[in-house]
């Protein structure tokens, strides 16, 4: 009987390799959208939002734009090509603060990263009373953007930190793997825990498993990604305030008239405004100023197909509404 057992059982076990093997197969041959997701450069949405990094110039120690870090998933590279040694973009300022000038620094994603903002507002404020120092980096989300702040960027010693707020940043902090040559970052978890990224990287079953997991769960993560948020926000503003700076959010509309607003931006976009308020945080939006920019005929996409980077006109549009607002440095 034990004899049996054992064939049974080694049976069993043989026919279930050999069946996980033939699927293996049949997904790296037919790669169908699922196991794809990997392979994409961009994808939105929450918890499916992936950010490609090309480890031959990006990660280089020296002269790269990026490098992994295990908390951050990536991270500027200090001294790098884009980012000083103090963790912002390269700008023209010293390290000591110059005596009556207000130090502004700038968090965010890609947004801030490209500084239309900043610009417009150095532009209406000029040099005088004010420096301009840019720590966005490009795909990070609002938990990112802290954790960012209170580990490298304690050394710009800043009066007043800007947060510029994008209904994008309800989304959790990636993960890093290769596939192929690139690392990839992916933001999506199920429950407490992120996937494997030795297996996302080498058994495409994994994936079709985690992207099924991942899509069955989304409604749940949805609320754990946005509770992060506001807890990501309340810990900002706690630090900042510890570092006695002032704190103001800048809260980013998605480019299309506002009628035409997917879900759950609209929602989102609400919840954000009642948190900050909750939060006694100061704040700003740019809803009537996308209005009169759309009854203008001003073009308010960086690019024509892209409703979350505002064109130079836009940003323009934004530092005098937002100075109009009451916003001081």
């Amino acid at each position: 009987m034990r004899g049996r057992w054992k064939r049974r059982l080694g049976l069993g076990l043989a026919s279930g390799v050999a069946t996980l093997a033939l699927l293996e197969i049949g997904l790296r041959l037919f790669a169908p959208p699922a196991v794809r997701l990997f392979d994409s450069a961009f994808i939105g949405g929450p918890g499916e939002r992936v950010v490609k990094i090309d480890p031959r110039f990006e990660v280089h120690p020296e002269r790269g734009i990026f490098q992994v870090d295990a908390q951050l998933g990536y991270r500027p590279v200090p001294g790098g090509k884009n980012y000083g040694t103090h963790g912002c973009k390269w700008n023209e300022y010293v390290p000591e603060k110059a005596p009556g000038k207000t130090r502004l620094l700038f968090l965010g994603d890609s947004v801030t990263d490209r500084g239309k903002l900043q610009a417009a507002l150095r532009a209406r404020l000029g040099e005088d009373a004010y420096e301009y120092w840019n720590g966005g980096v490009t795909g990070y989300n609002t938990q990112q953007e802290f954790a960012y702040y209170r580990d490298h960027l304690a050394d710009v010693a800043a009066d007043h930190v800007v947060l510029t707020f994008h209904l994008n940043d309800y989304e959790t902090t990636p993960i890093v793997f290769k596939v192929d040559d690139d690392l990839v970052a992916v933001h999506s978890k199920v429950g407490g825990r992120y996937p494997s990224p030795w297996w996302m990287a080498h058994c495409y079953t994994y994936r079709l498993v985690w992207t099924m997991l991942v899509r069955s769960t989304s409604a749940g993560r949805a609320e754990e990604l946005e509770q992060e948020v506001v807890e990501s926000m309340r810990a900002l503003r706690d630090l900042v305030q510890a570092r006695h700076a002032r704190f103001t959010v800048l809260i980013l509309p998605w480019l299309v008239p506002r009628a035409e607003w997917p879900e759950p931006k609209p929602r989102l976009l609400e919840e954000t405004e009642r948190t900050l308020v909750e939060l006694g945080v100061a704040h700003y939006g740019f809803l009537y100023t996308l209005a009169r920019a759309l009854a203008a005929g001003v073009e308010i996409h960086e690019a024509k197909v892209d409703p979350q980077h505002p064109s130079d006109a836009f940003a323009a549009l934004m530092a005098e509404d937002l100075l109009s607002a009451g916003f001081r440095p």
